[in-house]
Parts: structure tokens; C-alpha cells; sequence
């Protein structure tokens, strides 16, 4: 009997190390949205403070691929450092639950699409998803700091763009003016949905205030899938304002 129970507790704790180690590949393209590939792009998987957990760069045809150990993460960003408030900004998916392998595709320009959130209104029948985001414009923020007399070389280092900035100032205008859905695409599970409202709101951080963007879509039945235990929402701007196109997505718990 103690030849058993010491063999169960064996196996149980050999199963419980596997299991707590867990690996999954997360892999995947980064283009333009011309269908080009960017190569040279760092990616890295971040934790909940922003702490790099693992990260790599993308071969002469934009692929990637990094491992990771099992479960959720705060986000996933890629960059290509010389194109950096130069000719791009960044792309950025949130919430990535790292329980399957996955494949994540970044695509960026010069609108970034910056803190997606999706949340359930709770109003029956369920049929919608609200989320927020904070659209960035490259030409937008170089304006801003060509209008400061912020250093150009100091403006492509600097990791927070506020830091820069004249403080008496408390609003950072870096945002398209306006958004209409004609100039988004919102997907659910790679299916497109229906915009049903587009409302512009400040938010306030570290002392400034900036314009982000909250969105209402319906759930496109053809995205439904019992099976799936996450929706993936992605967020297309092409700006009719500033001419520039931006992507970003997050993962949000069924």
C-alpha cells in the first residue's frame, strides 16, 4: 500500500511540474499593410509590468516565433527601432492567453492604435462588445513637438512623449479630430462586425489629458464559436484626417 501511494505521489508531482512548465510557441508575420514584410522588427511578450518575458526579431520575410511558458500575459509589441517616430509607431495586442500555440500576426504603420479594452455592456441580449482605444498619429505628434521646440533626436529616444512636454499644456491632441466607421474595421475572430457607435472621450494619464476612442460593435453571428474560450477583437484605422493606417488587438474571456 505505501509502494502505491508513494508511486501516486510521484507521478503527481511529475504531473504537476509538466504541467507548471508548460510551453507553447507563439509565431507568426509582421508586414505592412501593403501585404510587405518588415524585417528586423522586434517582438516581445510583456508581463503586467511591462517586463519583457521573452522576446526575438522577425527574419528578411517578416517571420517570427518565441516560446513561452503557460498563461496569460499583458501584452505582445512590435517595433522596428530605427523606424520608430521616424516613419512608424508600434502595434500592440493585449491580453494574450498563452494556453494553445498562437499565431499573431503585427501589422503597423503610423497610426497606432495604443490600450485596447473590450468589455460586455450588460444589457440583455448580449449582443454587443464595447471596447476603448487611443488612436496616435505619427504626423500628429511630430506637429506637437515641432510646435514645443522639442529636439527631434530627444523625441525618438524618449520613452514617454509627455515627458518632453511644456507641463502648463495638460492636453496631448495626437488623435484623429474625428473617427467615422467608414475609416475602421473592427473583427471578431477574423469576422468582420458591425459598427453601431463611435464616441470620442478624454482620458486622463500621468498628469495629461488625451483623446481615446470608444466603440460599439454587434457580434457578427459567423464569429460564434462554442469551442473558443477567448474572442480576438482587432482594430483597423485608415484616417481619412491624417492619411495614415494603424492596427491593434486584444484577446477578452468569453
Amino acid at each position: 500500500m505505501r509502494n502505491i501511494l508513494r508511486f501516486g505521489i510521484i507521478l503527481f508531482s511529475l504531473f504537476g511540474c509538466t504541467q507548471k512548465n508548460e510551453m507553447y510557441e507563439i509565431c507568426g508575420k509582421v508586414t505592412d499593410f501593403n501585404g510587405n514584410p518588415i524585417d528586423s522588427v522586434t517582438i516581445r511578450l510583456m508581463s503586467k509590468g511591462f517586463e519583457t518575458v521573452c522576446e526575438t526579431l522577425s527574419d528578411k520575410n517578416g517571420n517570427y516565433s518565441i516560446h513561452a511558458k503557460k498563461g496569460n500575459y499583458n501584452c505582445l509589441y512590435a517595433v522596428k527601432t530605427p523606424d520608430y517616430r521616424v516613419n512608424k509607431l508600434e502595434y500592440w495586442m493585449w491580453n494574450v492567453p498563452v494556453t494553445k500555440n498562437l499565431t499573431i500576426n503585427p501589422q503597423y504603420d503610423r497610426m497606432e492604435i495604443y490600450g485596447i479594452n473590450v468589455f460586455e455592456p450588460q444589457v440583455s441580449p448580449r449582443e454587443t462588445y464595447m471596447m476603448y482605444f487611443r488612436p496616435m498619429s505619427l504626423s500628429k505628434s511630430l506637429q506637437l513637438v515641432s510646435k514645443q521646440n522639442i529636439n527631434s533626436n530627444e523625441f525618438k529616444k524618449i520613452e514617454r512623449t509627455e515627458d518632453l512636454l511644456d507641463s502648463s499644456d495638460k492636453l496631448i491632441n495626437i488623435s484623429p479630430d474625428s473617427i467615422t466607421p467608414k475609416e475602421l474595421i473592427i473583427e471578431i475572430n477574423g469576422v468582420k462586425a458591425e459598427i453601431v457607435g463611435v464616441n470620442k472621450i478624454t482620458e486622463y494619464a500621468r498628469g495629461f489629458f488625451m483623446y481615446g476612442y470608444c466603440v460599439q460593435v454587434l457580434k457578427p453571428k459567423k464569429s460564434e464559436n462554442s469551442g473558443l474560450e477567448y474572442d480576438l477583437i482587432s482594430v483597423t484605422l485608415h484616417s481619412l484626417e491624417t492619411g495614415e493606417s494603424g492596427k491593434g488587438e486584444a484577446f477578452v474571456k468569453r
